[in-house]
């Protein structure tokens, strides 16, 4: 968008397929529904036969996993196509963290080149874009105003609460927290020439039907109303360069054939995997062996209520209409106390989306699960029609969905597979990721505050459970971790003895290449990453431009 206004010429490849029509109209047509079926089918997501990436917990791990690693879509849009379209900010430690919170062990922590007072305006300015809904008089002046100050209004009101929301929200009361109407891209009355959101209940993981809530569309519809050419179902399969300068990219199209573009200025922006897994496959120069290092997800743990005496009608308004801040504070009542027990210096545990719950289809896979176990014969009939007419799952269920501060370790990376491919014949990522010791002791220390708001909230059966990998809790050891929030591989900074580009996200060793996503990350915060991307990406692209 940035480029484009400023004049450049501007091309942008994108591997995934384009599901509107009239890209470059303030509201064009869209094929990508609130369809549980479709994300089933891979709509909008890389299948994992033909385009599988490989997972392991450690560089000795004896059984890769090879399909499907994490579930961010590969078309046009990107994730926001899918997302609930959460909008939080990142805290001013999270920009600052060595300075204000101090090192640990074995984790690389440092500071961005950049704080949270420089991104403010770029926050502003993204959050009037795509149309943020909330009220800056519902959040609390601890510890979410204290940490992330704002200076003006949102552009638009907060939407209604869902139901469950509010009774997760009643709890979290109830144990002394701070619930507050999440703040969300999703317009509450019309907005740069789209309708208000009918609170239909299906926004993570479905697109937008009546395109209330867009993303990354409304700077993608920008930069193409200003000149730029999208080309989809093109994979750029390396980056060309000379000396200390990009000149190119070769790419494939839909049928297999390769093709080179020459180019002044190379940006790439395909998510931390998949930049990474590009970057590599164009042998960029890595003198310190940092490209792919210091890979980071959110640990997600999951909080669930069951509400037997009463239907809770999940699909009717926002989904998860309400967030909690305060274990995203790492002066926490006891937190501290528990992090030198585990002999660290602190941590954090992140933002929870309080509220949801499963769709009819997944939560009739559970049921059919269920039943093969017990009845291997049976796995439809009576049983099936007597779980799904209940709906414990679905119309009775209440959920959480924790997102935790994920530290930055050298160990974690993306590299190359040495054996497995794609379809076209080229080398896919291969992700190496385990949790440490902060990860591990911050939900050992958080499950049973989670577990804990749930039963406040009044529901029948309580209980909190991890969706990482970990030693210490066995349900979730060794699967893939289940995120959509994949950060760093790329990371700012001002020295490139510790970083792989520069403060406004160039690469440190070729001087017109430029990083635009996740990636640049040194650290992952405590909240949903997407505003931050966004805004950190507009204040790089204005000192390119």
């Amino acid at each position: 968008m940035v480029l484009a206004r400023a004049g450049w010429e501007v091309t942008i490849l994108e591997k995934g397929a384009n599901r509107f029509s009239g890209l470059g109209r303030r509201l064009p047509g869209t094929t990508f529904s609130n369809d549980e079926l479709k994300s089933m089918r891979n709509f909008e997501l890389p299948d994992p036969l033909t385009e599988p990436r490989v997972f392991r917990t450690s560089d000795s791990d004896p059984s890769p996993q090879v399909g499907e690693v994490q579930s961010l879509p590969q078309t046009v849009g990107g994730g926001t196509v899918h997302w609930d379209a959460k909008t939080p900010r990142f805290w001013d430690i999270d920009f600052a963290k060595l300075s204000m919170l101090g090192p640990i062990d074995g984790a690389g922590v440092i500071d961005w080149p950049f704080d949270y007072a420089t991104l403010a305006p770029f926050y502003e300015e993204v959050e009037s874009l795509l149309g943020v809904a909330g009220n800056v008089s519902d959040m609390p002046a601890h510890p979410t105003l204290a940490h992330a100050p704002r200076t003006g209004h949102l552009p638009m009101p907060a939407g209604p609460g869902e139901l469950t929301s509010l009774k997760v929200a009643a709890g979290a009361r109830a144990m002394g927290l701070h619930p507050f109407p999440a703040l969300m891209a999703a317009n509450t009355r019309p907005h740069d020439g789209r309708p208000a959101c009918n609170n239909c209940g299906f926004c993570s993981s479905y697109g937008c039907p009546i395109l209330a809530r867009v993303g990354a569309l409304a700077p993608l519809t920008d930069a193409i109303r200003n000149g730029a050419d999208l080309m989809p179902e093109s994979l750029v399969t390396r980056l060309n360069w000379k000396g200390t300068r990009a000149n190119g990219v070769t790419w494939v199209d839909r049928t297999g054939r390769s093709h080179t573009r020459t180019a002044d200025a190379v940006v790439v922006s395909a998510m931390a995997f998949e930049t990474v897994r590009l970057a590599m496959l164009s042998d960029l120069p890595d003198p310190h062996d940092l490209m792919g290092r210091y890979l980071m997800f959110h640990w997600f743990s999951a909080g669930t209520g069951i509400f037997l005496r009463e239907k809770l009608h999940t699909y009717r308004g926002r989904s998860t209409s309400h967030v909690v801040d305060d274990f995203a504070d790492p002066d926490y009542p006891g937190a501290r106390a528990a992090a030198r027990d585990a002999g660290l210096p602190y941590f954090r545990g992140g933002t929870i989306e309080i509220g949801g719950s499963q769709p009819p289809i997944s939560e009739a896979q559970t049921y059919q699960g269920l039943l093969k176990l017990l009845a291997p014969a049976k796995p439809f009939g009576a049983e099936f029609k007597a779980l799904m007419r209940a709906s414990l799952l679905r119309e009775r269920l209440a959920g959480a969905n924790f997102i935790g501060e994920d530290l930055p370790y050298a160990a974690n990376r993306v590299d190359l597979d040495p054996s497995v491919k794609d379809w076209r014949g080229v080398p896919v990522a291969r992700i190496t990721y385990g949790p440490g010791i902060h990860e591990q002791a911050a939900q050992a220390f958080y499950l049973p505050l989670l577990a804990e708001m749930m039963k406040r909230s009044g529901a029948d059966v309580s209980l909190a459970v991890p969706r990482m990998p970990s030693a210490r809790f066995p349900i979730a050891s060794g699967t893939v971790p289940d995120t959509d929030h994949i950060l760093g591989g790329m990371r700012m900074g001002d020295d490139p003895a510790t970083s792989v580009t520069d403060g406004v996200g160039r690469h440190h060793w070729l001087d017109n290449l430029f990083v635009a996503d996740g990636s640049l990350f040194p650290t992952s915060g405590g909240h949903n990453p997407t505003l931050t991307i966004m805004a950190t990406v507009l204040r790089n692209t204005r000192q390119w431009a």
